[in-house]
Parts: C-alpha cells; sequence; structure tokens
C-alpha cells in the first residue's frame, strides 16, 4: 500500500481530499500539506499540516542559482513580466518551506506524491525533494475535453505529459468509432451531466481569505501574479461576460483562425520557445499570410479570437489600433468557437487546446510552439520563422483523417480521466483512484 502526500489543491481544495478519501477506503495512508489560509475552512479528513505553523528558520541545502533555474511560475513572471529580480528573501523563504516539505517526506515515508499543474514553486521545490528522494510524482490539471475529464500523469501536463509522439503508435491502435463519435465531447458515466460543482462565488471567497492570510502575515504571497483589483476584477467578469451577446462579425470567405491564449500561462512561458506573447503570434501569422496572399492571389484573412480567461489583464488596445486598417485581420472577444473552426481553412496555434477542438473537426493544425498533439499527421508544428513555406505546403495536404481519430482516441479513452474538476461528487476521484492504482509506477 502506497503512502500519498497531496499539496496544493489549486481551485477546489475538495478535489485532492475527495481522491485522498478513496485512497484510504483502498487500503492506503494518506497525508496533506496546507499552506494557504483559505484551506483551513475545509474539514480535514486525513492527516494534515499547515505549513506557515511549521515553517523554520532551518533551510533546505541548495543553491540560488539552482532555484533560480527551475520553471517557478513566481520567478518567471517576476522577471518576464515585473521586470524585476527574484530577491534574496523570496529565495530563503522557498528554501525554509523545502526544509519543512522533505522532513514531513521523511517522517511519514512518503513514496508517492500528488500535485496540481506543476509549475507552482511549491510544486516545483517538491519535485526537487521528490527526485532526490526517489519518489513517484503524479501531476493533475483540468481535462482536455473540459469539463467531463481530468489529466492525471506521472511525466507532467501539456507538452511534458507521457503521450506517444511517434505517429506507427496510432496507426496501430484499434479504436471504437462509434464511441469516438459519441463521447468525445461527452461523459460516458451520466452522472457528470448533473454535478454539482463548486459554485465561483465560493471559490472566490476563499481565495480572497488565502489573500487576508498574505495581508496579516500568516504566510507569504503564494501568487505573484494575484493582486486585490485584478481578483475582483476578474470575479466581475467571469459573473458578467455569460450574458453577453456574441460578436456580430462578417466571417470571410476564407480565413485562418487564430485562438489567443493566456498571455501570461505556463504554456507560453514554458512550452513556447519562440513567441512569448501574442503581440508577437499576431505579427508573424499576418506577415506570413501578406506574403502567402501576394504569391498566390489568394485572399486568406485571420480572424482572432482573445482568451476570455485574458480579457481582465489585456485589452490588446494598441494591437487593434495596429492592425485597425487592415481589413485582413478581424478581432472577436466572444463567439461560438466551434464555428470559427469549422469555416476556417486551418488552425494556426501556438500549443492551445483549442487545437484539439480543431482536430476533433478535422482541420488544418499549425502549432509553432510545443504541444502534446505535435505528431507527424496529426498536427504540423513548424518554427514561425518557415510559417510561410509551411502554410503552402499544409493548405494542399489531404487531412489524415485516421491518424487524428485514433490519436483523439487514445487522448480522450485511454489518456484522460473521465470525470470532473469542479465536482463535488465522489465519482471523479473513484475514477482517478482507479488510474492511480493501475498506472505503472516510474
Amino acid at each position: 500500500m502506497g503512502k500519498y502526500l497531496f499539496l496544493r489543491g489549486n481551485r477546489n481544495k475538495r478535489f485532492f481530499l475527495n481522491i485522498a478519501n478513496q485512497l484510504e477506503k483502498a487500503g492506503h495512508t494518506c497525508f496533506q500539506i496546507k499552506f494557504e489560509l483559505g484551506e483551513l475552512l475545509f474539514k480535514n479528513t486525513i492527516e494534515t499540516a499547515f505549513a506557515p505553523f511549521h515553517v523554520s528558520r532551518k533551510a533546505y541545502p541548495i543553491s540560488d542559482e539552482t532555484l533560480l533555474s527551475m520553471p517557478i511560475y513566481n520567478i518567471t513572471y517576476r522577471q518576464t513580466i515585473m521586470k524585476k529580480q527574484v530577491s534574496p528573501k523570496e529565495l530563503l523563504m522557498y528554501k525554509r518551506y523545502m526544509y519543512f516539505i522533505d522532513q514531513f517526506i521523511e517522517k511519514h515515508d512518503i513514496d508517492r506524491i500528488c500535485l496540481f499543474n506543476g509549475f507552482h514553486w511549491i510544486d516545483q521545490v517538491t519535485k526537487y525533494i521528490a527526485e532526490q528522494r526517489g519518489i513517484q510524482l503524479y501531476y493533475f490539471e483540468d481535462g482536455l475535453f473540459r469539463p467531463y475529464t481530468v489529466t492525471c500523469d506521472s511525466a507532467g501536463i501539456n507538452a511534458q505529459a507521457s503521450i506517444p509522439r511517434n505517429a506507427s503508435f496510432y496507426d496501430d491502435l484499434q479504436i471504437d468509432k462509434e464511441r469516438l463519435k459519441k463521447f468525445l465531447f461527452h461523459p460516458e458515466n451520466p452522472v457528470f451531466l448533473n454535478n454539482h460543482k463548486e459554485s465561483l462565488g465560493k471559490t472566490a471567497a476563499v481565495k480572497a481569505i488565502s489573500m487576508l492570510g498574505s495581508v496579516v502575515g500568516l504566510h507569504p504571497s503564494f501568487y505573484v501574479h494575484i493582486t486585490w483589483k485584478l481578483a475582483i476584477k476578474y470575479f466581475l467578469h467571469k459573473q458578467l461576460f455569460k450574458y453577453r451577446k456574441s460578436n456580430a462579425i462578417t466571417i470571410p470567405e476564407e480565413y485562418i483562425f487564430l485562438p489567443f491564449q493566456v498571455a501570461r500561462d505556463s504554456q507560453i512561458f514554458y512550452n513556447s520557445p519562440y513567441i512569448k506573447n501574442m503581440e508577437e503570434l499576431l505579427d508573424v501569422v499576418y506577415d506570413a499570410i501578406t506574403i502567402f496572399n501576394q504569391k498566390h492571389n489568394r485572399h486568406l484573412c485571420i480572424v482572432v479570437k482573445e482568451h476570455p480567461e485574458d480579457l481582465t489583464r489585456n485589452d490588446y488596445r494598441e494591437l487593434k489600433m495596429k492592425y485597425a486598417s487592415k481589413k485582413e485581420v478581424i478581432f472577436v472577444q466572444k463567439y461560438d468557437v466551434k464555428k470559427l473552426i469549422s469555416k476556417a481553412e486551418a488552425v494556426v496555434t501556438i500549443n492551445s487546446t483549442v487545437g484539439i477542438e480543431a482536430l476533433a473537426q478535422y482541420k488544418r493544425v499549425i502549432t509553432l510552439g510545443d504541444a502534446m498533439y505535435n505528431i507527424e499527421g496529426v498536427a504540423t508544428h513548424t518554427p514561425p520563422h518557415m510559417l510561410l513555406s509551411t502554410l503552402e505546403h499544409v493548405l494542399t495536404l489531404k487531412v489524415n483523417k485516421q491518424r487524428i481519430q485514433k490519436f483523439l482516441y487514445y487522448l480522450r479513452f485511454h489518456y484522460q480521466v473521465e470525470g470532473t474538476i469542479n465536482s463535488i461528487e465522489d465519482d471523479t476521484a473513484k475514477n482517478v483512484v482507479h488510474r492511480l492504482m493501475t498506472s505503472p509506477r516510474n
């Protein structure tokens, strides 16, 4: 039987607790470390420690250089977006938390650790400790077929996922086409159609209490990119956005669909080696399309859809002014993504999950960054400076529908776990536990 440690359940604080409860029913032993004040609102059903009450002046033996070399979101955000250096005080705080986590792991003989996303500093320092001790890690994230799947992977998420990249693997895969058609974006278990989700208001309240904990000095501020102003703005936007009408636009006869991504997301920070913001993305695509149209006497336009999670942080005012006179570029904030995909000649993305939605419609997909679906015959990956030639090639190709079907089937029915991250029922946890108990350990 395993000894599991759960850290940071992200938005739904019950998610990891539900999994732990099911693991304990199966005979495993589970522990949790809580870090934020808001987490104390949730009843402990397993042995739990509140880290701020236990962190001492003792520091884990690791150099500043090693910490700074890790893909830690707080560090990357501070250096890239805020243009500030990480202070020695912050690095010392990481080391002190590392010491406590390391001692907790040793005391309880932990042999498996569950993380959410993996790029928060708590996740990264714990990963370092786990690798030193030879402990199995499991990474969780929102599913790829939302809201009815969950990601659970021992290798990582997104481009770091354990998904096979060789095309022959999928060619050899046997699939049930009727199952694929019926359940790709729908749950096989109807219980998930009527699941009871945590309300956005409750989630926001828990986050606000955690932010208050940092204000009063109970614990450090765990999220450098979240301020009170941004949090309130985001909450109001989420509440009101669903009532907004879709943009009234005229869809061009032929166009490339360009979905923007969250500009400050880990996908851009760590899986996009060439393009670091959406302004660069549009510039690259526009330049390639302009030359393409001139060479081939075409009239391809670009339909840009802003990411709904980014609307409170990036209004792209200057970018829209730059392209205001370019009739080939159309911006939309709210519009049916499926419709935009369905009529597009191709979808160009860095590494968005919109690429998977496009594959589900058997569209040509071109990626400019590292993506789990960068597989020959599924999507076409290219560096930005080769986008023009890639477009010329891809737009003449017949879509490899059979390979895409097999890839999607593997992704949905083999790789993903059916369930909902934000649900409070037990069915998701039971499915996750089944995955944990049947997956081979590294």
